[in-house]
């Protein structure tokens, strides 16, 4: 029987959704361009509006295309691409424009990152050039796209507003695969404002009635009952209520009571199968064809597949064309049909019997390279389905290798994880070691570290059986991928990179093995440099660029520039060193070497964020992410993004920062990027007085960084820790924090990321009552950091000032403080610029400079509120409190003085003058004459009372800095 069309006539519910899509195509047809996104979960509705929208486009007179793909085009290198320019064959208003497309491969003397990035620029640039009058390009399903797809029509769209082009794409983005950069790419575009998305929703009781009613046709509506059944059933889906209502015939559909009575399916599946069984025999077994080459067809491909007459063919297609479940294609790829919807797709293909479909699947290798923007992986599939390994695994070599070429990552890894499925038994030794160390390299790019260290387990192994040493020491390197990533001590995975030095050194000389020591040797230097192992590592760096010199091999020339730069950095060289690492990653950019630049471009802008040098950082990541968006799905992106937030809350943009570190732990890709996040999501929370969530992240940070056994992964956490004490009252455990710091700062000589702990370890002394302590601290401090001005300036000029104001030099105290306020904004860290004002606020107070302090509270508040921070908000309140009150801000200890204080503690502890002078390494007369003093200031007459009055002061629990009270003011 024949089975009429089962689609609401008219597109429900989506009036607002349509008049926007108007008003985009009426801006486009004046020249104004845009890009709009149709989001939504399957069967909502978003291709019919996009060919509703092509079709209005039509009669506006735009010029329209685009390119459709289907869930397996996800491994084709630039599926969407090549679908929009094979169609274009025919048209001749594109000119020349599909050859040039097909023409561009990205082939150059650099790296596959380069390949890659050329393809991309040189595609989107000549797509944009051809648009020379009102144009509408529709990129359907774009979850089911490669990652090169998406970052071309990224291209286009950061561009649409110079052209008069109307971008129109749809995607079910709760669906976009894991670990891939879908989701980043739309975040990344969307909250540029480069293009606009339209979420749709599922259709309410009302509409589900309307719809039903123009699908059933008749006078009346659909009686209520019957629509909230249909409604239960389908949860408003569109697609579900036409297929499910396509089960009953016409005169049931009429009659509202047969339709109450019906046993319609539960399921869509069930539903699509049970109209199929309604058509003809030919139309079934066209169908089941069709559903089994699983993309979009031309008749005669399916006519070979099923072995019969184009003339034969052409009617049944027809037949399901009419039945609504298949479709012709009216503006692209004219010609060729595909299915309504992916969802009748797979329920036909999962009916199909599994004879009939490894049949089918093995015809389908044969014939679908004949169809427009197939590609060799499409056949692989074909080949794997019907069970012919061999084919399968040939196919899915060379897919897999230009995947590589042009570092399509994604898609290399599953294509050479398809051919060692379908690899042969009778593979010579050599080649299976080549294919899995061909696989560990591509589960590396995309973060499967434990499967890139088991395949490089098994190649090393067959590397040795085929007596290729220099490759299997090689492999020891790509063994060593998991333990690195995972936060595993460096004497793990290092233990890995010394065991290939000492394999390739004991080989004769060979330029094979030249080329191999070179990359082990600056291996060897990074590990050493995260060790601190300053010295060994330039040796090592050293050596590696002497061999790359002599094998003319300019990648790792400019690989050890950037070692040897970030060395120069830590040891304190920052200046030379970031101008230096920069000209290297520009010298690998240019050159073409786009993984030694991306890197690059990532270990300087953590270093100057680690030398608290933000606009060298931001430049550095800027440039990284500009010249080369493949990072966005690697290693360096995460790090990167890291490095960005950890910049955005040195800067006060803490709420920027705060979501971006939590993006990067959603996935938690490598552990050196996890730690990142980790400490910026702590620092924000312990800013906000969250402290307990605080200790949380930034506990879980420093025990991953203390088991890599790596200072910048140790420091930062802990001084955040230490800062979290502080502000939650716990001078002692603060201090403990910074004494932690200062010992791992001077056992690996680290200086810049000590620098935070200077000022938190005087706080810390000064709010447990022990000046001396602090004062001690501080010329610790500048020893440790001498050489490192401008640098160390703020940190060092603050700790003085606090120290300065708790002895009573007041005068000096401000001076130094006000250098540290301008220093501090120059580095861009607003919490210690922030805090800096309180003290320099404190210390004017004490100077009886009220207006001058009311100025310093008033600015703070204002960012403390913006920031969120009830500690600054505290401090800044009490502080206001006080020059309202016109009062003084004294010391706890006064009226002493912080020596005078000292002598009190003394004699508290039951020391003689005697024993008291030779604690403090004064003379016994000045150990006496302070006692006098001391006793007249207390007004008391026995070293008891001086004993209770400080033990009592010890014991008191201090405020926030240096533990300061308020007295009345003396008029």
């Amino acid at each position: 029987m024949t089975v009429g069309t089962v689609l609401c006539p008219i597109i429900v519910g989506r009036d607002d959704v349509l008049a926007r899509l108007d008003a985009a195509v009426a801006a486009a047809a004046k020249g104004q361009g845009q890009a709009i996104f149709l989001s939504g979960q399957a069967g909502l509705g978003k291709t019919r509006l996009i060919r509703a929208t092509m079709n209005k486009a039509d009669a506006a007179g735009l010029r329209i295309d685009g390119g459709a793909v289907a869930p397996q085009d996800l491994q084709v290198p630039l599926a969407s691409i090549r679908e929009f320019a094979t169609g274009l064959r025919r048209d001749t208003a594109w000119g020349t424009l599909s050859q040039d497309l097909l023409a561009i491969d990205g082939r150059h003397e650099g790296d596959s990152l380069g390949a890659r990035r050329l393809i991309v620029r040189a595609l989107a640039d000549r797509i944009l050039e051809a648009i020379d009058r009102p144009t509408l390009l529709a990129f359907t399903d774009l979850h089911w796209t490669d990652e090169m797809s998406l970052e071309v029509i990224g291209e286009l769209v950061r561009h649409v507003a110079e052209v008069p082009l109307l971008i129109v794409a749809d995607y079910r983005a709760d669906e976009f695969p894991i670990g891939t950069i879908h989701r980043e790419w739309r975040a990344r575009l969307l909250s540029q404002r480069s293009a606009e998305e339209i979420r749709l929703r599922r259709l309410s009781v009302d509409e589900t009635g309307i719809a039903t009613s123009l699908i059933i046709g008749g006078d009346l509506p659909a009686p209520s009952e019957v629509v909230a059944a249909i409604h239960a059933r389908t949860n408003g889906i569109p697609l579900h209520i036409e297929e499910l209502l396509a089960v009953l015939d016409a005169d049931a559909r009429s009659d509202s009571r047969r339709i109450l009575d019906a046993q319609v399916p539960d399921t869509i599946g069930d539903a699509v199968l049970a109209r199929l069984a309604l058509l003809s025999e030919d139309a079934r077994m066209v169908a089941r064809a069709a559903a089994v080459v699983g993309r979009c067809f031309s008749p005669d491909v399916l006519a070979g597949i099923i072995d019969r007459p184009l003339e034969d063919v052409e009617p049944t297609i027809q037949e399901l064309v009419d039945a609504s479940i298949l479709y012709p294609f009216d503006y692209i790829d004219e010609g060729y049909f595909d299915f309504r919807h992916q969802l009748l797709r797979d329920a036909i293909y999962h009916a199909v019997p599994a004879s009939q479909k490894r049949k089918f699947h093995a015809q389908a290798a044969e014939f679908v390279m004949t169809l427009e923007a197939s590609s060799i992986v499409h056949a692989s599939r074909h080949f794997e389905q019907a069970g012919l390994k061999p084919q399968a695994y040939r196919a899915a070599l060379t897919g897999a290798q230009e995947a590589s070429r042009i570092s399509a990552r994604h898609e290399a890894y599953e294509l050479y994880a398809r051919a060692l499925a379908n690899m042969p038994a009778d593979l010579p030794i050599a080649e299976q070691a080549d294919l899995y160390a061909m696989f560990a390299a591509a589960a590396a790019a995309i973060e499967h570290n434990e499967e890139c260290s088991e395949a490089a387990v098994r190649a090393r192994k067959l590397y040795i059986e085929a007596e290729r040493p220099v490759d299997a020491a090689v492999m020891l390197t790509f063994v060593a991928v998991r333990d690195i990533r995972s936060g595993s001590p460096r004497a793990t995975y290092g233990a890995y990179n010394d065991q290939a030095f000492t394999e390739l050194i004991a080989l004769p000389p060979s330029l094979e093995r030249e080329l191999a020591l070179t990359e082990i040797r600056a291996t060897r230097a990074d590990d050493l440099l995260r060790g601190s192992e300053l010295a060994a590592a330039r040796e090592e760096a050293l050596a590696s660029r002497a061999i790359a010199e002599a094998t003319d091999n300019l990648e790792m020339v400019l690989e050890c520039d950037l070692l040897l730069a970030r060395i120069d950095i830590v040891e304190g060289r920052y200046e030379t060193g970031l101008k230096d690492g920069m000209a290297a990653a520009r010298g690998a950019r240019d050159a073409g070497f786009e993984a030694v630049g991306v890197t690059g471009y990532r270990n300087l802008g953590i270093m100057a964020a680690r030398v608290m040098d933000p606009t060298s950082a931001q430049l550095a990541v800027a440039e990284g992410w500009e010249y080369a968006d493949a990072i966005e799905q690697s290693h360096c992106r995460q790090m990167m993004a890291c490095t960005t937030a950890l910049l955005d809350w040195g800067a006060g943009n803490w709420d920027a920062s705060d979501e971006r570190a939590r993006h990067e732990l959603v996935d938690r890709g490598c552990q050196r990027g996890i730690n990142g996040s980790l400490d910026v999501v702590g620092l924000v929370a312990f800013g906000r007085g969250r402290f307990d969530e605080a200790r949380q992240w930034l506990d879980e940070s420093f025990a991953s960084g203390a088991r890599m056994n790596e200072v910048e992964f140790m420091l930062t956490p802990l001084w955040g820790l230490a800062e979290t004490n502080l502000a939650a009252g716990d001078a002692d455990a603060a201090i403990a924090r910074s004494e932690d710091g200062h010992r791992i700062a001077t056992e690996t000589g680290e200086r810049a990321l000590f620098i935070p702990f200077v000022v938190t370890g005087a706080r810390a002394y000064l709010a447990a009552r022990r000046p001396a302590d602090a004062d001690d601290w501080v010329r610790r401090a500048h020893a440790h950091l001498a050489g490192w001005d401008p640098v160390a300036a703020p940190a060092l000029s603050h700790a003085d000032g606090l120290v300065k104001a708790a002895t009573g030099s007041m005068s000096a105290a401000r001076e130094a403080l006000e250098r540290a306020v301008r220093g501090w904004d120059g580095r861009g860290r607003i919490w210690e610029s922030t805090w800096a004002r309180l003290d320099l606020a404190h210390c004017l107070i004490r100077m009886n400079r009220h207006p001058d302090a009311v100025s310093l509270v008033a600015q703070v508040r204002e960012t403390a509120d913006r920031l969120g921070s009830p500690p600054l908000q505290t401090r800044a309140d009490e502080l206001a409190r006080t020059t309202r009150a016109r009062g003084a801000v004294e010391e706890p200890w006064w009226p002493l003085t912080a020596r005078e204080f000292q002598v009190a503690k003394a004699v508290a502890d039951g020391l003689t003058n005697a024993e008291i002078a030779e604690r403090l390494t004064i003379a016994p007369k000045t150990a006496s004459a302070h006692i006098e003093h001391i006793l007249a200031k207390l007004g008391v007459m026995r070293r008891a009372e001086i004993a209770a009055w400080a033990t009592n002061v010890a014991a008191s629990a201090g405020e926030r800095g240096s533990g300061t009270k308020v007295v009345a003011a003396r008029r």
